[in-house]
């Protein structure tokens, strides 16, 4: 650890992208990380779709701006390992981190994870949906929007699946997902707009399906702009996922962003994010070795602590193919 810190600080710099300050807490890890190894860090947020990182990662070979550091959704950092983007690395804790939580060859990791959720501004609305059903109803016209295009953003990926699971599919057949949004959107009821937190200020999207994790730091955020926000577990069930941490094995500060990874999965990381209403994926071990941050995670919203179907690799990937292939088409 001695020669990484070494080394990473005689390169200086860290480069990242879509690590908005407001997500998962990465605002309070990039400065916390900063601080503690003199690290400047360069973090683009013009845009954090997991496919956009990865062509980031292919558009800048070799230049000085590329990326150190990627975090994207498990399938993404799967297809990126297949093409030999990634670097291998093990980090101190890797043996304490499920191996279906990893790669067969370090090369990437999950770091935190959440379930797929309904946002509801009861300021807004009257009332509020409880379930996928739900959200069929005529007087939700115009107020439904996803966080994305399916077929290049995770978090909209798997709205699509655990809608899925809510209309007879299953996790090895997302089509009942493509087919409801096909109706919503038919109906008027899903907008063509990316949902964030400013459109659930301005009204734009007064219903918003994203991850639980997410939701819970917008609630917070909103709630001195007369936004009632509520985080809603349908109740046919929901998903749960784990986003992957990765390391760009072309990195133009390889030895600053393996020190990254190093601190993203320490106690002290971990915590963090556990302050950012995540579930650090090593939460557990710390539990049971009374590290955790008791406060952060008295604070969890419920939902994210519970258990939820997760697909496996080949399940996202072939599911992700069916999605791309038909999206466009159904949801026009």
């Amino acid at each position: 650890m001695d020669a990484l810190i070494e080394a990473a600080q005689a390169e200086g710099a860290f480069n990242s992208m879509g690590l908005y300050e407001d997500w998962a807490n990465y605002g309070g890890i990039l400065a916390a990380f900063s601080e503690k190894y003199d690290i400047e860090i360069n973090n683009d947020v013009s845009t954090g779709a997991s496919q956009d990182l990865i062509n980031a990662v292919k558009n800048r070979q070799g230049q000085d701006d590329s990326l150190d550091y990627l975090d994207t959704g498990m399938s993404f950092a799967d297809s990126a390992d297949n093409e030999g983007l990634l670097a291998q690395y093990e980090p101190e804790v890797a043996g304490e981190i499920p191996a279906e939580m990893k790669s067969e060859n370090n090369t990437w990791y999950n770091h935190l994870g959440g379930n797929m959720a309904i946002g509801c501004d009861a300021a807004a609305i009257d009332n509020c949906p409880e379930s996928f059903a739900d959200l069929k109803n005529p007087e939700y016209a115009g107020k439904i929007a996803l966080t994305g295009d399916p077929t290049s953003s995770e978090s909209a990926f798997m709205a699509v699946y655990a809608a899925a699971l809510a209309n007879d599919g299953s996790l090895d057949d997302v089509q009942p997902g493509i087919d409801f949004f096909a109706e919503l959107s038919e109906a008027g009821n899903l907008v063509a707009v990316t949902g964030n937190e400013g459109t659930m200020e301005t009204g734009e999207t007064p219903i918003l399906i994203n991850w639980d994790y997410l939701m819970a730091p917008m609630a917070e955020n909103l709630s001195g702009a007369g936004v009632d926000l509520q985080i809603i577990a349908p109740e046919e069930g929901t998903v749960s996922s784990y986003y992957a941490a990765s390391l760009n094995a072309d990195a133009p500060h390889p030895a600053t962003a393996r020190l990254f990874m190093e601190f993203l999965m320490s106690d002290e990381g971990q915590n963090l994010l556990l302050e950012g209403y995540v579930r650090p994926v090593r939460l557990q071990e710390m539990v049971d070795a009374g590290t955790v941050n008791q406060e952060a995670l008295d604070r969890l919203p419920e939902s994210i602590l519970q258990e939820a179907p997760q697909p496996d690799l080949e399940q996202r990937a072939t599911q992700q193919a069916v999605v791309v292939e038909q999206w466009a088409e159904a949801v026009a």
